[in-house]
Parts: structure tokens; sequence; C-alpha cells
């Protein structure tokens, strides 16, 4: 796996805070032009310079215009040595003028070579090559999303940041925070389409510690060299689709949505639509061996124009209701992790044990104007404390209550526990179902809580440790769960709401009680009560810290969904 070090280190932490990266000199101040050359493709190298990038101020990106390589259509579509059954299927259909083929295809390899495409698989298919001004700020390296061109593009990125207490693979840090998710979500409509390693995020040992099952991307299993067989499924997807099918997929921003889809729908152990609409064809994270290539070739190539399922755009009509300071502790986080049109996540930082929240898919319109119904579909959670409740004559908003999860086995055949519940959306045109929109909730695995049923019946928090144990799996997220050396044991006022907290520290043995008032909370009675406010802090080197504070107003802690 590569290692993020020295510059790029920074950049890492710079995609999960934005707003904290190093002063230095953006490279997008020496792209002055208004009016970029686009640069064409020569001998299979899409250059990557000031000359043909333009920044894009309102989408903070750096955007990159390419024209295809003349005559790059006659070369071979694959390597003429390999003699898989979906190779030969791919070369009769492009030899027949039957599929697209990859001569308008780029490939953005953004781990400095380490786990690169071999030359040669694909031989009409362009590699970029960027200019030291963008390699000096590591632009070409980690997680995409800085850099947007303007043809179709696989790429992939097998590194990560692999030292100290905020090690994280690229899946993690691509979808960090709001603007990082909304950045991803660009790549994905404009027609790109990523893989990165899980590395250490989806081991049994440390448990599933993604933050959604979002479509933006696909994560593979495993480290270094395990994202190639996807970038080949991707690609080898891509050519396969019919000529006037991908020209409109590109048109329209769908091309990245429909190869998921393709890829999902042909998994091994997916035969019909009963398997597609379930967690069998959308894994958190993927294996090479479920791929079956011959099968995505024909199920591509099948796509005509008129039937090009949607990409589903969701809406949040009501959310989880919350008081920060009152229905948990921190007065300066949020439990809003991201909002983007296919992928929303939550932080379930509440004191409650069952939440409710709307999310309507009525703003995806169907490419071709078919109508639509939708699906709502429990990918990853306990069915039991889950309830998906559609609404509409087509299905296309959903009440979603939820209880609170404990970790829970996401693959027993792993042992691998997870505490985020994943929610799949599709929307049906009749022909093909899409790939999925997804709402992810994530639960702090660190915390001991214990909820008691209350007198009416209704469950209750009744002590909770913010202290992460030794054996807590998954481990805890330090970017965006706070820990804190004590436990509190909660009594609840007729309001519903935390009345008193006694407050036990580890260690000292101390124990404080607090009271809830108006804007807050005190410690201590009569005479002797001071205010408190609690903060989430960052603390060297970045994670996060719960701190009982003097009353100051709060600054947010950098990082956090707001």
């Amino acid at each position: 796996m590569g290692r993020l070090w020295g510059p790029l280190g920074v950049l890492a932490l710079y995609a999960l805070a934005p707003g904290s990266a190093p002063a230095q000199q953006d490279p997008a101040q020496v792209i002055a032009q208004t009016s970029p050359d686009p640069a064409i493709i020569a001998d299979g190298i899409a250059p990557v310079t000031p000359a043909n990038t333009r920044r894009n101020r309102f989408q903070g990106t750096i955007d990159v215009f390419l024209v295809p390589e003349p005559g790059r259509d006659a070369l071979p579509v694959i390597d003429p040595e390999r003699d898989s059954p979906e190779a030969g299927v791919l070369r009769r259909l492009v030899a027949s003028g039957k599929a697209a083929g990859l001569a308008d295809v780029i490939y953005d390899n953004r781990d400095q070579e380490h786990s690169s495409l071999q030359p040669g698989l694909f031989p009409q298919v362009s590699r970029t090559r960027y200019d030291d001004v963008f390699k000096r700020e590591y632009l070409h390296h980690g997680v995409a999303g800085r850099m947007m061109f303007s043809l179709p593009t696989v790429g992939n990125s097998s590194t990560a940041l692999t030292q100290g207490p905020i090690a994280r693979s690229n899946a993690r840090i691509a979808l960090a925070d709001q603007v990082s998710a909304m950045r991803t979500f660009r790549l994905y409509a404009s027609n790109h389409m990523y893989v990165y390693p899980e590395h250490r995020d989806y081991d049994a040992d440390l448990g599933d510690r993604l933050y959604s099952s979002a479509p933006y991307f696909m994560v593979s299993q495993g480290s270094s060299y395990r994202d190639q067989p996807f970038v080949e499924a991707l690609l080898t997807v891509l050519a396969a689709f019919r000529p006037d099918t991908r020209a409109k997929l590109v048109e329209l921003g769908l091309l990245a949505p429909t190869a998921q889809m393709v890829l999902r729908r042909t998994l091994d152990r997916v035969r019909g639509v009963s398997d597609y609409l379930s967690p069998i064809a959308h894994p958190v994270v993927f294996e090479n061996l479920q791929l079956r290539l011959a099968a995505a070739v024909a199920y591509a190539n099948s796509i005509t124009p008129e039937t090009i399922p949607p990409m589903v755009k969701l809406t949040v009509l009501s959310d989880f209701p919350s008081v920060p300071g009152q229905d948990y502790l921190a007065v300066n986080l949020s439990e809003s992790l991201f909002t983007t049109p296919s992928a929303v996540a939550r932080l379930w930082r509440s004191f409650a044990y069952s939440r409710s929240m709307a999310i309507s898919a009525a703003a995806t319109e169907d490419p071709n104007g078919r109508p639509l119904r939708y699906h709502w579909v429990l990918l990853q959670g306990d069915p039991a404390r889950v309830r998906i409740l559609p609404q509409g004559e087509s299905g296309e908003t959903a009440r979603i209550e939820m209880d609170w999860h404990d970790p829970f086995p996401a693959r027993p055949q792993l042992d691998l526990q997870s505490a985020r519940v994943d929610i799949g959306v599709f929307a049906d045109n009749g022909v093909h179902i899409s790939a999925p929109a997804t709402v992810s909730v994530l639960f702090p695995t660190h915390q001991a809580r214990e909820y008691r049923a209350a007198a009416g019946g209704q469950m209750r928090l009744h002590a909770i440790d913010y202290t992460e144990g030794p054996e807590s799996v998954p481990r805890r997220d330090a970017v965006i769960w706070p820990e804190a050396p004590w436990r509190d044991t909660l009594e609840w006022g007729e309001d519903s709401r935390v009345a008193v907290i006694e407050r036990s520290f580890h260690g000292t043995g101390q124990v404080q009680k607090l009271r809830r008032v108006a804007d807050g909370w005190t410690r201590g009675g009569g005479a002797d009560s001071s205010a408190i406010r609690h903060e989430a802090r960052r603390v060297p080197p970045g994670v996060l810290a719960l701190d009982a504070g003097d009353g100051e107003p709060p600054q947010d802690a950098p990082g956090d969904g707001q």
C-alpha cells in the first residue's frame, strides 16, 4: 500500500479538515487563462498542463480539457493475447461496430504507478501525465476530486493514510465531510469512476470503519494492487456499451452510475431482480471473485439509449431532530456528516433510542421520461431495528424509523463487525433498475450505552461511557467521535430530555452532578454552581476529545460535518 507521507500526508489531512491546509502556492493560481486550449492526446498520453487547464472557482476543481487522439480506435480494444470469455465477446462487438470501445477514455493513476493498469491491456486507453506544477502539490496523487477531466475517466489510487491514530483509507477520506463528499459526487456525475482499496478499514480485527456505501466509487477488499481487477472491470464495461448508448450516458453524466449498476447486476450470486434488490448485489467492499465480466459485457451491451436508468437523487424532507448540548453533549458537533444528491450520511450522537427521518427521491428523472417506481432496501443493519415506510403512489418518499444499534455482524463469514446502517434507494423505469442512492447512519462504537425501559415502556438511555475499551470493534474513528474519561448516569425529566447527569471520572473516582438549565449545564449546587459547556476539541495529532469547559463560546471542531 502506498503510504501518504510528507506533503501528501498534509494533503490527506486537508481533505479531512477543509481550510486547514498549509499556506502554499495554489497551482490553480498559475492557471490564469479563461479560455484554455484543449490538448490533443498524442501517443496515448493525456497531458495535464497549465495550457489546457482552467480553475473552476465555483466547484473548487481544476478542469482539464482534452481531445481524443485521432485514429486510436484502430488499435485493439483489449490485449490480443488475452483469451478470457469477455475478451472474445468484446472484440467481436467492437469489430462489428456494436460496442463503443475505449478510444475516448482516459486512465488516471493516482499513486505514482504503484498499482497501475498493465501497459497494453487496453491499448485504446490513454493515460494522464501531469505537469510538474501539479505534481509539486500532489494533485496527481491520493484521493481524486481536485482534477476534472473532459473525457470519461477511470482511475485508482492504491494509497492510504497509514500512520497514527487517524490512519484511514482513501474511501474514508473521500467522504470525510460535506466538501469532500460533494467533490466526490461531482466526479461521479461527470463520468469519472475511481477505485480505492479498503486498506484496514474493512477487516475483522478493526471492523467496518467506512462512512457510507455511497456508489460514487468502488472499494476493493485488501490493500495494494487489489484495486486493479475493478479498474479492468470498469474499462471492460465502458468498452461494451453500444456507441449511441455511451454517447448519451456521457452527455447526461450517467456513465458512472450505469457502470456501477451493470457490475452489481452481474455479480456472482446475483441472478435476478430479487437478488439485485438485496444486500447480495451491494457489498460495501468488493471482492474480485465476485466479478462476472462476460455477463457484464453482455448486460452493458443490452442497454439502449431508450432504456438508460436514471441516477437517483435524494432530498432530506425531515432530519433526525436534535439540539446540540442537550440531546447530546458537544455543542459544536453536528449529526450531519454529509448530504449529497445520491448519498446521505448521519452520525448518531443523540441520547435517543428511537428516531425517524423522511427522505424523498421524487427529484429523480428518467432520461427518457419513463414513469418510475422506487424500491427502498435495507442493505446493512438489524431488520428488527429499522423500519422503512414507503409513501406516495410510486414509493418516491419514505419515512425511516430506526432504533439504536450496537455493533452487529456485517459479514459473518469474515467475523466482521459494523456499526453503520445502510439503506439503498433504487429507481425502476420498467426495463432497468438504477444503481442505488444510499442513506447511511453511523453509530459511536466506542461508547458503552445502557438503555432501560421507562415507566411508559419506551427505551431511555440510563448510562453512557465515553472511553473506548481495548476490545471495541469497530475501532473508534477519532476524527468524528470524541472520547472522554468519564461515565455518565442519566436522569430524565418530564419533557423527555435528560435533566440530571451524575458523572464518574475514570482513574480519580471523582463524582460530579450536572443539571440542565435553559442554555446548557451547571455543575455543583447553590452558590457553588458553575456553568459548563461541553466542546469537542482537536488535540494532537488531530483526534477529537470531549472537554467540559467553563462556559466560554466553543469553536467548531474542524472536519466535522456542519
